[in-house]
């Protein structure tokens, strides 16, 4: 039972990952639920998150989305920045970490309200915009995923389609194949580390290959503009919700 639990959670992780973001808000908690110690969890956490991200990548490219000159350039600074936070995750302070989580989580929501709402109501029909901004504002955003993952491909959507000024489809192709190396490259600095359950990502990551597959398919979908904002929004409020409920008012989720 354990283990179809986890195959159903590393679906709606897999989905989620590929369509918004947050993905890792389901599963990193069911594998502490499991039974495995918080950077363990943190660890195993990345083998579904890149399997998933992996077969999503092999759709969009199949559907001819994405631009290899560009994706060059929007991965290089994202996995850059995903190493270093990856080797520093256990060097910073469990309530820096914790503060920084909130932080995050409010500035994504202000943002969804505000101005991503706006790029979500707009058709794009430029060409994208890639200054040395854009390479610092990705480098930041990989940075965050390699230390914590919750919230970054909301982050990456908002560097891509806000900044670089690209439409959703393609927005979310380049984002998945940047979170594909992030992912990537965090995991393989862990598993140096001896942190990763094998087993466990493995079994978690059999739904999360379906549903990145599920997803990418979903994101080429014309309804697709209207589902993600809404479950963009809904995804961090709920983390709000949560954070308020564990961390505020001190009350623990089993």
């Amino acid at each position: 039972m354990e283990y179809v639990i986890a195959i159903i959670g590393g679906l709606i992780g897999g989905f989620m990952n590929t369509v918004a973001s947050s993905g890792t808000a389901v599963t990193l908690p069911l594998l502490v639920f499991m039974g495995l110690p918080p950077a363990v969890a943190n660890a195993t956490n990345r083998v579904p998150v890149f399997l998933g991200f992996l077969i999503s990548c092999i759709t969009f490219i199949r559907a001819g989305v994405m631009n290899w000159q560009l994706a060059l350039r929007v991965v290089t600074p994202c996995a850059a920045g995903a190493v270093i936070g990856a080797i520093i995750v256990d060097r910073i302070p469990a309530e820096i970490v914790k503060t920084l989580i909130v932080v995050a989580v409010v500035i994504a929501l202000l943002l969804l309200l505000t101005n991503f709402k706006k790029a979500f109501e707009t058709t794009i029909d430029k060409l994208p915009r890639y200054r040395w901004q854009e390479a610092v504002y990705l480098f930041f955003v990989g940075l965050w995923i390699g230390l914590i993952v919750l919230d970054g491909g909301t982050y990456l959507l908002m560097v891509l389609m806000l900044s670089m000024q690209l439409p959703l489809l393609k927005a979310n192709a380049y984002k998945n194949i940047a979170s594909l190396f992030t992912s990537g490259f965090s995991l393989v600095v862990m598993a140096i580390d001896g942190k990763v359950n094998w087993k466990i990502g493995g079994i978690m990551a059999i739904g999360s290959i379906l549903g990145g597959y599920i997803g990418a398919k979903f994101s080429m979908h014309p309804l697709a503009k209207i589902w993600t904002y809404r479950l963009l929004v809904v995804i961090i409020s709920l983390e709000l919700v949560h954070i308020a409920i564990t961390d505020w008012l001190r009350i623990g989720f089993s």
